[in-house]
């Protein structure tokens, strides 16, 4: 009888050990498509941002440092810590350079305070070449990382490739008859041996592609902090520090950046089943100003500095006789006007990044976002609440019949205006862009036409005649006829619209005819001449509404559209 563990210890021997080989683990690898860790974040600078206020153009970034991170840099301890370094200024503690701040700074919005900050010293702020900036410097060391890990990776897959092939030899020399067949057999040592080595390949092929996007990514990012450059900060320091609380900044320094912004988007979900909405607003954040931010107290404001609102004031109206000599008013009212109207230009060139009385939104679960396109989602809002639910139809203007969803969220604060995803019943449709929503004021949605609604809707001749002796006039009496048929097999609520023509003048007269159906509800939220009819339409049973009026005016007039 053959010895099978004579010939397995053989053939490990023979390979060098294959059956107990592992594949040692490498350095976690940032996966494909997602954004990776700053190299801003992973050396945590000293004069970290601390508060970043997003408005929809802009951005208020707050930066600080405790006293116990800068006393060795005054010690002498350090010479440098990450993003500063420390300068000689006669009569102070030293001139503090803050490095690597982003090229989208505003340097007017530049405020300095803290309890080691001289103001009695001016700031400098300089410009920064971009090979010289921390960012730079940082995102070279994680290149360096990258590639290093790309050389590991190689040697590990020529590793996998040399015992591949020392398998195939060893295992080709065996018999595989009689008690050797145990070896080859499905789930035998043999298998098992072959099976280890091409999935250690296969997770060495996925990790060098993780690794080749992430080298990609960190060469694109090098390249653009190269262009960019940025700003250094020379802030002058008190030889003896004001005393203050112990949370207190020894340095805190904040700044305004362009090139960000946020905007919401709303998804509305309906159930017609439950006659419920659940709705969610996100806000996407995007910045490209030059540096990552970390996961830092985050406050979106709705103030917008690309929207002037001028100080409303009237200019007096004065009712005069016409000059014949000109033609016009004695006092034109465009003359009047003017000089308003070219003061309100001079001062919307002006304007300021005011925030005062604008609503701002907490983020209680604030995340990275990086310098760069795309953006990332935040969530604000998640509410669930009962809604109205109807189907309305307006038949002179369309023959669609939309299901219509009305909530009203619970917010304290307006909601700011954006886009609303809808969804119906787990099916996405079309979107729309909303203005903004005051607290109390109900939101009303489409949520895509009922395609189980049929409607005929029938335009009868207009029927024209003159009548009258004297005063002659002429008259149109026109007829719609309008029938709907529901094919669901319960009630709907449903509302049909319909238009009444309203006069200007006195001597055009429009009236209902006999035949007309009495409505709902006329002039539907104070809109003149629409009228509202309203039925749960039950299953399979015709609704039919007879429209008809007359319109009369005095002959030798056109009236439009008759």
């Amino acid at each position: 009888m053959v010895d099978i563990r004579r010939h397995l210890a053989v053939l490990a021997l023979g390979v060098g050990g294959l059956v107990g080989w592992q594949v040692a683990p490498a350095t976690p690898a940032a996966p494909t498509g997602t954004t990776l860790e700053s190299a801003d974040e992973r050396a945590r600078p000293a004069l970290a941002i601390r508060a970043i206020t997003v408005a929809p153009s802009g951005a208020w970034i707050t930066r600080g440092m405790r006293a116990e991170t800068l006393a060795p840099l005054l010690d002498g301890e350090v010479e440098r810590v990450p993003g500063l370094s420390l300068s000689e200024l006669p009569g102070s503690a030293g001139r503090l350079w803050v490095h690597g701040l982003p090229p989208s700074l505003d340097p007017d919005s530049l405020r300095v305070g803290g309890t080691h900050f001289d103001d009695s010293t001016g700031l400098r702020i300089e410009r920064e070449p971009g090979e010289e900036t921390a960012r730079y410097r940082e995102l070279s060391e994680a290149l360096a990382e990258a590639r290093g890990d790309g050389r590991a990776i190689r040697v590990a897959l020529e590793e996998n490739a040399v015992k591949r092939e020392i398998a195939r030899e060893q295992l080709g020399a065996l018999n595989a008859d009689g008690d050797m067949a145990q070896l080859w057999a499905e789930d035998g040592p043999v298998a098992e041996l072959m099976g280890r080595l091409t999935e250690a390949r296969r997770e060495l092929l996925e990790r060098r592609a993780r690794n080749e996007e992430r080298q990609r990514e960190l060469r694109e990012r090098l390249d653009e902090a190269a262009g960019q450059g940025g700003w250094k900060l020379g802030i002058p320091l008190l030889p003896s520090p004001v005393e203050a609380g112990g949370e207190a900044a020894a340095v805190r320094l904040e700044y305004r950046v362009g090139q960000a912004g946020w905007e919401p988007i709303y998804t509305a979900r309906l159930d017609t089943v439950e006659d419920r909405v659940d709705w969610r607003m996100t806000a996407r954040v995007h910045q490209q100003s030059g540096e990552d931010w970390p996961a830092a107290s985050m406050t979106l404001v709705t103030s917008d500095r690309r929207r002037f609102y001028p100080v409303p004031s009237l200019e007096p109206v004065t009712i005069g006789f016409v000059d014949p000599d000109r033609g016009g008013p004695v006092r034109p009212m465009a003359e009047m006007v003017a000089p308003a109207l070219a003061g309100s230009r001079s001062a919307a060139a002006e304007a300021g990044d005011t925030t005062g009385y604008a609503s701002q939104i907490a983020i209680n679960r604030p995340a990275r976002v990086p310098s760069g396109a795309g953006g990332v989602r935040l969530e604000v809002f998640d509410q669930t609440h009962d809604a109205e639910v109807e189907l309305r139809l307006a038949p002179q203007q369309s023959l669609d019949a939309v299901l219509v969803g009305r909530f009203e969220p619970s917010v304290a604060q307006p909601l700011p205006p954006g886009r609303w995803e809808v969804h119906r019943d787990g099916q996405q449709q079309a979107g729309v862009s909303r203005l903004a929503v005051a607290p109390g004021e109900p939101v009303e949605l489409s949520f895509g036409v009922d395609p189980r609604i049929a409607v005929d809707f029938r335009r009868i001749p207009d029927e024209r005649a003159g009548h009258g002796l004297i005063g002659k006039f002429k008259q149109v009496e026109r007829r719609r006829r309008l029938e709907v048929t529901s094919h669901h097999d319960r009630s709907v609520p449903m509302t049909v619209l319909m238009r009444l023509p309203k006069a200007l003048d006195a001597d055009i007269v429009v009236e209902p005819l006999a035949e007309m159906a009495s409505p709902a509800v006329r002039d539907l939220d104070g809109r003149a001449g629409v009228w509202a009819y309203r039925r749960d339409l039950a299953p399979g049973d015709p609704w039919q509404i007879d429209f008809a009026y007359r319109v009369r005016w005095p002959e030798g007039k056109t009236i439009s559209p008759f």
